[in-house]
């Protein structure tokens, strides 16, 4: 069984198809995403220093003896963001004299109509006119798409890639693998957010990886959806020693928080944890420091935040970490939050107990209780009381922090380990 892997956000595809050929199974990744985080690199290098977003990294790892495997197949030069409007100009007239197009047009549309009534719009010949620039743009620069895509037993599309399955190789069976996309894409005036809730109802089968997304599923009509949790390899994820305090220069008695969450208000209740720790900062007696990530829309609002709050002596800054140096992170930290108002974990918290630390964030274990037979040693906080609440309890109880995190990395052991995750993409294969 031959499995291709499209679309690389976050790295799920490249460490899915890399899970999978640790089975045995032959599985390649398509890796597109030029966003430093989506590369194979950020996953794997040993990567130093700090980067731009889109910073090409493969002649820096290459470098430092890390190549990436020819199991991944990559573009031959960096590709124009497919929400760009590169599709104007010659491109649309030309798009527009090609029958074919108007064909596929036309049957996306016969298609699309059990959707107008939910999403309340209708699918335009712009809209196949930009996906089809997006996947002839890729064509060129990876490979052609319908015999590339023909060429596997079965198509796994990460991120908008959905719809590049949908127009390029109707007749394949394909997998949508969802990491919050289908939260709020698929509704998204936009082309791409027709398309994608069009692909999701096409797929043979829908991934979920976060739990909360099930009631969007249904909105949208599916019930061919199973969970699958992230992408995580416990065998790398592990507890170990770590040198993270001693390149921020704290010591052993000082109290590490460390937060590698995007500062995205809306989303991650970032300012909830800074007023949390403000609390905690006026109450303890314990020298404790939060260490941030200079990363996301809100990030000058939390430095604004913090100067308000006057807690700007205890909190430190990092550029965000390759998943490497990550783990050190959480190795050296003594509590990790994560985000404070979805109730749902991504990749986070999940890496975080694998390496034995304990993690607290917003955990709504109703949302969650369909996804996992046993709730994780989560911590629950979601308002400033309950999160200033828990930080001044565990903070004053290492005992109580080691038990945590203990418990974190058995249940990661049992409910998502790398083995787990893999069998329950063989079942839908």
């Amino acid at each position: 069984m031959r499995i291709l892997h499209s679309g690389n956000v976050a790295n799920n595809a490249y460490s899915n198809a890399k899970l999978l050929r640790r089975a045995g199974v032959e599985a390649d990744a398509l890796c597109d995403e030029r966003h430093i985080f989506s590369q194979p690199e950020w996953e794997d290098a040993p990567l130093v220093g700090s980067f731009a977003e889109a910073e090409p990294v493969e002649e820096i790892a290459a470098a430092a003896g890390w190549h990436r495997p020819d199991w991944v197949l990559s573009p031959r030069a960096p590709l124009t963001n497919p929400q760009g409007r590169a599709w104007l100009g010659e491109r649309i007239r030309l798009a527009l004299s090609t029958p074919k197009l108007n064909l596929l047009y036309r049957r996306l549309l016969r298609e699309y109509a059990p959707l107008r009534e939910v999403l309340g719009t209708d699918l335009g010949l712009v809209d196949v006119l930009r996906a089809s620039v997006w996947m002839t743009r890729l064509s060129r620069e990876v490979a052609p798409l319908e015999p590339l895509f023909r060429s596997y037993d079965l198509v796994q599309a990460n991120g908008l890639h959905p719809i590049l399955t949908l127009l390029a190789a109707p007749d394949r069976p394909f997998v949508a693998f969802e990491h919050g996309t289908l939260r709020d894409l698929p509704f998204q005036d936009s082309w791409s957010g027709r398309l994608l809730s069009l692909a999701y109802r096409s797929a043979q089968a829908i991934v979920i990886t976060n739990p909360d997304v099930v009631d969007s599923a249904r909105r949208l009509g599916l019930d061919n959806y199973v969970f699958v949790p992230h992408p995580i390899d416990e065998t790398k994820y592990t507890p170990g020693p770590s040198q993270f305090r001693d390149r921020l220069g704290l010591s052993a008695s000082d109290i590490v928080l460390f937060s590698p969450a995007s500062h995205n208000w809306d989303i991650k209740g970032s300012d909830v944890m800074l007023r949390a720790f403000a609390e905690l900062v006026r109450q303890g007696p314990a020298k404790s420091v939060l260490v941030l990530t200079e990363w996301g829309l809100e990030l000058d609002r939390s430095r604004a935040l913090i100067e308000e709050l006057g807690i700007g002596g205890r909190v430190r800054w990092i550029k965000p970490l390759p998943k490497l140096q990550l783990i050190d992170a959480y190795r050296g930290a003594d509590i990790v939050l994560d985000q404070f108002l979805i109730g749902t974990f991504g990749a986070i918290a999940p890496e975080a107990m694998a390496c034995g630390r304990p993690v607290i964030m917003a955990y709504d274990a109703e949302v969650n209780e369909w996804a996992f037979p046993t709730a994780p040693p989560i911590v629950p906080a979601r308002t400033v009381e309950e999160l200033s609440r828990q930080l001044t309890r565990l903070v004053g109880d290492p005992g109580e922090q080691a038990r945590i995190g203990l418990a974190g990395r058995d249940w990661v052991e049992r409910h998502h380990g790398w083995r787990l995750v893999v069998d329950r993409q063989l079942k839908i294969y």
